[in-house]
């Protein structure tokens, strides 16, 4: 006889909570969690829809990199229907994202900030360049190779696209999820007891002060935030947890749940450790463990890599932007001093960034374009946080969007350096 959902469901088994099952669940948590980080066990790692999404969004040398550990675990990677759904809703979106926000940006980046204020300042100046004819003669060489660049950059853009132009077709990483293991959908008198569920959940809470509502200690539900941020249809994250939930109770195994949806705080907590009583309801129902693993630390740990999107969310208003922003610098920041410690830097700790990548320009590890970006990024956190009027043209200058590509492209520059040491 097939489980109901609603004897097992979030909401029902909340109620059932004691000292007993909360003291054995995080104790088996606790001495479990780096063994099944580690994946040395065969627990079945369910992958919620960012980890999908984010191939697109990345850089071609990153997306291998995950390609290849997904064939090497894909027997063990599952993926819910309401996964698969909202997957297939955003998959093209974002490959054409990629495209627009990326490979043309680039180019016209180049333009706008090199070659076309090359030319201008050439312009303003060639009566002058008279006085100075070995400056004149370096100045329009340099011009040259710029114009010999923009060509380049053009043929390798032209390249790209033409290699990738149907990848919604044809399209290796699709092709591979078919090899992973797909669950079937919850029946319609499941969806629509949970969704009904939720919508109670809804009612108990201040909407408009969500963030503290989320921060009460056993408060927090999955899809929580996105009565805020998805009001029309909030109920994804619910249905996720209880097809995993199901999974487990059916199969009478441990799971793990990667994400890359910590910001919101309705999966991980903001220090990105698990809600206490998601591990605890799970236990209680399966006395099994469902492991919710942050994914940029999970990756980062199994790929000695950081998978930065290049695709800037569709918009940003100013603490969303200033969060990503910093959780991403963190991470510059944390790859920048592992390099520096792995080359003996003195002092890394104590040190400031800025003296870090001046030592790594000084010793060659980084060309001065690459530290001259870097400044630029160490100015622009230093500037947003400490934001004053003074400073505030740096901000005003630069689009947002603009700014984590350049970021996440530095990111993958010092990961690239940190595998070649």
């Amino acid at each position: 006889m097939a489980l109901s959902i609603d004897k097992i469901s979030f909401s029902t088994k909340r109620k059932e909570l004691d000292v007993k099952s909360y003291a054995e669940s995080l104790k088996i948590y606790l001495e479990s969690a780096d063994e099944a980080l580690q994946l040395k066990k065969d627990i079945p790692i369910f992958i919620d829809t960012n980890i999908l999404l984010k191939y697109y969004s990345i850089s071609f040398v990153s997306r291998k990199t995950l390609l290849d550990f997904l064939k090497k675990y894909k027997k063990r990677i599952y993926i819910t229907s309401q996964v698969q759904k909202e997957f297939i809703k955003n998959r093209e979106d974002i490959i054409e994202r990629f495209f627009t926000e990326t490979l043309e940006k680039l180019e016209g980046n180049f333009k706008d900030e090199i070659k076309n204020k090359a030319q201008s300042y050439v312009e303003r100046n060639k009566i002058l360049f008279e006085d100075f004819p070995l400056f004149e003669k370096k100045i329009n060489s340099l011009t040259e190779d710029i114009l010999k660049a923009q060509e380049e950059l053009e043929k390798e853009i032209t390249a790209v696209k033409s290699r990738y132009s149907d990848t919604k077709f044809k399209d290796e990483f699709l092709s591979l999820t078919l090899e992973m293991n797909l669950l079937d959908n919850l029946t319609i008198e499941d969806i629509n007891f949970l969704k009904t569920e939720f919508d109670s959940l809804k009612k108990t809470i201040d909407i408009s002060k969500i963030k503290n509502e989320i921060s009460k200690p056993q408060n927090a539900f999955p899809g929580m935030m996105d009565i805020k941020e998805k009001p029309e249809n909030p109920y994804g994250d619910y249905l996720i947890f209880h097809e995993i939930l199901k999974f487990s109770k059916d199969k009478n195994c441990d799971t793990i749940f990667l994400t890359y949806d910590t910001s919101k705080g309705d999966w991980l907590k903001e220090n990105k450790e698990p809600h206490n009583h998601y591990i605890q309801i799970c236990y209680v129902v399966t006395k099994k463990t469902l492991f919710f693993f942050d994914a940029e630390r999970f990756f980062n740990k199994h790929l000695k890599r950081h998978l930065n999107s290049l695709v800037s969310k569709i918009e940003y208003n100013s603490s969303n932007f200033k969060k990503e922003f910093i959780l991403d610098f963190i991470n510059l920041e944390q790859i920048i001093k592992t390099i520096s410690d792995f080359l003996i830097i003195d002092d890394v700790d104590k040190s400031s960034l800025l003296r870090l990548v001046r030592i790594l320009a000084e010793r060659n590890y980084i060309n001065e374009a690459t530290h001259t970006e870097l400044k630029f990024l160490i100015n622009y956190r230093n500037t947003l946080i400490h934001k004053s009027s003074k400073q505030s043209d740096l901000l005003n200058e630069t689009d947002p969007a603009e700014v984590l590509i350049r970021l996440n492209l530095m990111l993958d520059e010092m990961n690239s350096l940190y595998r070649l040491l």
